[in-house]
């Protein structure tokens, strides 16, 4: 068994007088102005670009995260493949939701366990046996942020300033068809115009320690990434049609559950 990513994520204002997160009677953690929703609604399918699944963060009763989960590229398309979730377990005594996920093209599985901390809520990555290895290097925890509520906001990556673009505007590579996880029902988002490649958006930044908003108190979020994996954590900012987070793209790692 082996923990492959752990981040932190400050979903609240940071005063000292706030409340810490609890999880309610309706199974997921609120305090006043925040609630964080843990797969209290899935991906199903079709155009497997929901909006509203997977780990979300509604401040204020506007939804400004969704999506939270392990995806099989850094920026998922319409039509990419979603995991289907084989367990929900809420563990009131440990303050904490887990689920697992299954990508069954891939016989792939993993376990995302978030715990409140406090103000805070840590989302922990468990893979209990090999990345795939068509998937290593490329799946990893992605969670999404809705632009209008983020774009031209600052973000600090370990000590580097930046602004989210308004629009969706970075450098991008062409790879092979062959590198793309394929898509639902063998559909394609995209044309490749005869060249067999597709493109794949480079990220905005790269590091190990993620602050989004840091010039609005209300959407403060942090993204803790301990650098423990013989230094292979990496938390990406990626521009698509959602900002992304994409922690870790799972690496070559093998160690079986004992």
């Amino acid at each position: 068994m082996k923990n492959l990513l752990t981040l932190f994520l400050m979903a609240v204002p940071m005063l000292s007088q706030a409340q810490d997160l609890r999880l309610n009677d309706r199974e997921y953690f609120e305090r006043q102005g925040v609630n964080i929703l843990v797969f209290s609604n899935n991906f199903n399918g079709g155009f497997n670009d929901e909006k509203n699944s997977g780990i979300e963060i509604i401040h204020h009763g506007v939804r400004t995260i969704q999506g939270g989960a392990v995806r099989l590229n850094n920026t998922p398309e319409q039509w990419d493949l979603v995991p289907k979730t084989v367990s929900r377990i809420v563990n009131r005594e440990k303050g904490s939701i887990e689920v697992v996920m299954r990508y069954d093209d891939y016989d792939f599985d993993s376990r995302v366990v978030v715990t409140a901390k406090g103000k805070a809520v840590e989302i922990a990555v468990w893979l209990d046996k090999p990345v795939p290895e068509k998937l290593a290097g490329e799946a990893g925890f992605n969670i999404e942020f809705l632009p209008s509520q983020y774009w031209l906001k600052t973000y600090n990556v370990d000590g580097r300033l930046g602004r989210l673009p308004r629009y969706a505007t970075s450098q991008t590579v062409t790879r092979p068809n062959s590198e793309k996880p394929r898509q639902f029902k063998g559909f394609k988002t995209y044309d490749d115009r005869g060249t067999d490649r597709f493109v794949d958006p480079l990220p905005i930044e790269t590091g190990h320690q993620i602050t989004l908003a840091t010039d609005q108190p209300d959407h403060f979020e942090n993204f803790d990434d301990w650098p423990f994996l013989w230094g292979q954590n990496e938390g990406t900012i990626a521009g698509n049609t959602q900002y992304i987070i994409f922690g870790s793209s799972f690496k070559n790692i093998v160690i079986p559950k004992q």
